[in-house]
């Protein structure tokens, strides 16, 4: 599934604001407008020669991108023209190209006769404005930086750590290496933060560098895993965070899961030194899956959460500004994902890989951490976790799968508020709770129209016929989230 992205480039607010949602297979592209609650657009015969690979809205809810596979071609399609713009011999998608928030401008990686390039397109009509060959060995990723001003681009593990730094328009402005006597594996993933002040890495060694914009002072009196480096020049590193499989640092609170008396989970304070279990400890784990897998910063930047795939249980959250780690939490089982609070920056929503119902709540300012457990009828298949809209009385959230879904929600404390139903407590409000007297909220799909092409629906390519009677298969293979490798 896949919603259009926010944009700061001076469209339209009736353009921005439109809700609309992609449905797509290996050939066939269905764009359904949730506000009309009818089918907008299809997009048929996209590539002829390859399967799609990755499908998303582009710069405005107007635009769709389509990749074939094995690096075939990208296809920028308009809705509104109902004409595409074609681009040849793209990288992998999704991280070969990024928006610049500010202006909509388009980064993108391509690699015709093996030379890593960089092209940076005009919104709207995808003019090339620019085009730089890199001096990387196979280019991973491109992301611009929240405030649109800079550019990074990722090497190849095999190339060693290397992250070139450019201007908005493609200009180099800086290569960062670690220096020679360190072990380098690589890069794993990168990230900004939020306010663009710092650039995290996280490679394949499990650490977690933070490159900092302007020369921002850090203590790092008693801090026994954290290297600080203060430098006089932007972009240099100010902090590195390793994952050590033992924790022992006086400013690092270690909670573990346990079972309490009544089979319920709750965290408990461990003592130090702690020894994180190991990727060997979980017998479905992958093997292989080293350096930092999952690594996010909440939404003021003030917060960074990484996971290291050796120790994939195990959660370290550090606060940037400070240069302190803050809190490890351990699990009985690899974790899966985590989301930060979109209002509460503080608050971390945190799923493991387990059949249970089950998902793990940690915030700055509790006393502890939380796990909330939901009632499933007959809990199945890969369960996801997600915030829903909350209040300053109120904070919601939605665990299931294709099958069943469950609501749970909390007091901004802490305290587990349950639902009630005829004066009798229930643990979670599935879907068949939706339509109880006195229950307001609906989580139902709308019905899809029979007859869509009645609405003056429009289609591109070669089809004008929707069938939507027909199965889509495997909606989304292409798009797996790969917010962990466990």
């Amino acid at each position: 599934m896949s919603k259009p992205r926010r944009v700061e480039d001076g469209t339209s607010q009736e353009t921005a604001n439109k809700d609309r949602l992609i449905l797509a297979d290996a050939n066939r592209i269905l764009v359904y407008d949730m506000e009309k609650s009818q089918m907008y657009a299809e997009i048929s015969g996209a590539t002829c020669l390859t399967k799609l690979a990755h499908v998303d809205f582009g710069r405005i809810p107007d635009e769709v991108t389509v990749f074939s596979d094995f690096g075939f071609k990208l296809q920028i399609w308009s809705l509104a023209t109902k004409r595409a713009v074609e681009v040849k011999d793209p990288k992998s998608a999704p991280a070969c190209y990024s928006y610049r928030p500010t202006t909509g401008h388009l980064a993108l990686l391509t690699r015709p006769a093996a030379r890593d390039i960089l092209m940076v397109m005009a919104p709207s009509n995808y003019e090339v404005l620019t085009t730089v060959e890199l001096t990387t060995v196979d280019a991973c990723g491109v992301k611009y930086s929240p405030d649109g001003n800079w550019l990074v681009v990722w090497d190849a593990a095999s190339a060693g750590c290397r992250v070139l730094l450019l201007t908005a328009d493609g200009h180099l402005f800086k290569t960062y290496c670690l220096p020679q006597d360190e072990l380098d594996l690589g890069v794993r993933c990168v990230e900004w933060s939020p306010d663009g002040d710092y650039l995290a890495i996280g490679d394949y060694e499990g650490r977690v560098v933070l490159l900092g914009k302007n020369n921002v002072r850090l203590d790092r009196s008693n801090c026994r895993f954290t290297d600080v480096i203060l430098m006089n020049a932007q972009f240099m590193p100010s902090l590195t965070f390793v994952h050590h499989p033992t924790i022992d640092d006086p400013h690092e609170t270690v909670w573990q899961e346990d079972r309490g008396p009544s089979g319920t989970r709750e965290y408990v304070q461990a003592r130090q030194p702690t020894l994180s279990p190991a990727v060997d400890s979980f017998p479905n784990a992958k093997e292989g899956s080293s350096g930092i897998t999952i690594m996010d910063f909440n939404g003021d930047g003030s917060l960074l959460a990484s996971r290291d795939g050796t120790t994939p249980s195990t959660l370290r959250l550090y606060a940037p500004r400070s240069g302190q780690p803050l809190a490890a939490l351990i699990h009985h089982a690899p974790i899966k994902s985590i989301q930060w609070h979109p209002r509460f920056v503080d608050l971390l929503l945190i799923q493991c890989a387990i059949p249970e119902p089950i998902v793990y709540v940690w915030r700055a300012q509790w006393d502890a951490p939380k796990a909330f457990s939901l009632s499933f009828r007959a809990p199945f298949g890969q369960l996801k976790s997600a915030w829903l809209s909350s209040d300053d009385k109120s904070i919601n959230y939605m665990l299931g799968n294709t099958e069943q879904y469950a609501i749970g929600r909390f007091a901004p404390d802490g305290e587990e508020i349950p639902w009630q139903r005829n004066g009798e407590r229930l643990h979670g409000l599935g879907p068949e709770d939706m339509f109880d007297e006195g229950n307001s909220l609906d989580l139902s799909p709308d019905q899809m129209p029979e007859d869509a092409t009645s609405n003056g629906t429009p289609a591109l390519g070669l089809s004008t016929q929707l069938g939507y009677t027909s199965a889509v298969e495997d909606t989304f293979h292409f798009r797996r989230q790969s917010q962990a490798v466990i």
